[in-house]
């Protein structure tokens, strides 16, 4: 991405190439088309002046001034205000409440397997992946209702839950084993323009559809 904004500073955002929750600020920057520079960290050797201000280092972390944030709900909601187009949340407050319901619910339900998959092996990994699969089966009528994720427009929940489902299958998921409805908003939103934009050379190795 380009790191000149005309008529504003240029925000920093730290990112993982690999890691869901950067994803997922990767995919909100590029629906949004948002100017920045990404630098890549790796754990190993993260830069100075990031550990400086985060010594926790937590990841994706944004800077923008003398501003240092992190935690992916505070990130997305904060670039969604101060880059208000296209708005990813509604003006109503319930509207809004409701969704940032969602993504509370997400953060503590599906989300959750992102780290027991990824840390388990064997029979615990197996079995992990199999109750995600089963709890995506029972929740096939939040995927046909609505052109989006339980709405009918996009908004921050589809730009935190698509990068989820990308990775579905690199965690050994049977794809075509889950429902129709989810396969389908899901390969819509793989094949949008800032999904595509959102994708490190690491991650698209994911998938081979695509």
């Amino acid at each position: 991405m380009s790191i000149i904004e005309r008529g504003r500073s240029v925000i920093t955002i730290y990112s993982e190439t690999e890691a869901f929750d950067s994803h997922r600020i990767r995919f909100l920057l590029a629906t949004k088309s948002i100017n920045c520079k990404i630098i890549s960290v790796d754990r190993n050797d993260p830069p100075e002046d990031l550990l400086a201000n985060n010594p926790e280092l937590e990841i994706p972390t944004l800077v923008d001034r003398d501003m240092h944030l992190y935690g992916v709900n505070v990130i997305t909601e904060y670039l969604d205000e101060r880059y208000p187009h296209p708005p990813l949340m509604p003006p109503d407050p319930m509207t809004r409440a409701r969704l940032r319901f969602t993504v509370y619910r997400l953060e503590n339900g599906w989300f959750q397997y992102v780290n027991k998959i990824e840390n388990a092996v064997g029979e615990a990994k197996v079995a992990a992946v199999k109750a995600l699969a089963a709890e995506l089966t029972a929740a096939e009528s939040l995927f046909s209702e609505n052109p989006y994720f339980m709405n009918s427009d996009m908004t921050l929940v589809d730009t935190n839950l698509v990068p989820f489902l990308w990775r579905l299958e690199h965690y050994g998921m049977d794809w075509e084993s889950l429902p129709k409805s989810l396969r389908n908003y899901a390969h819509r939103m793989f094949q949008s323009k800032g999904f595509k934009k959102s994708i490190t050379e690491a991650e698209r190795e994911y998938r081979f559809d695509f």
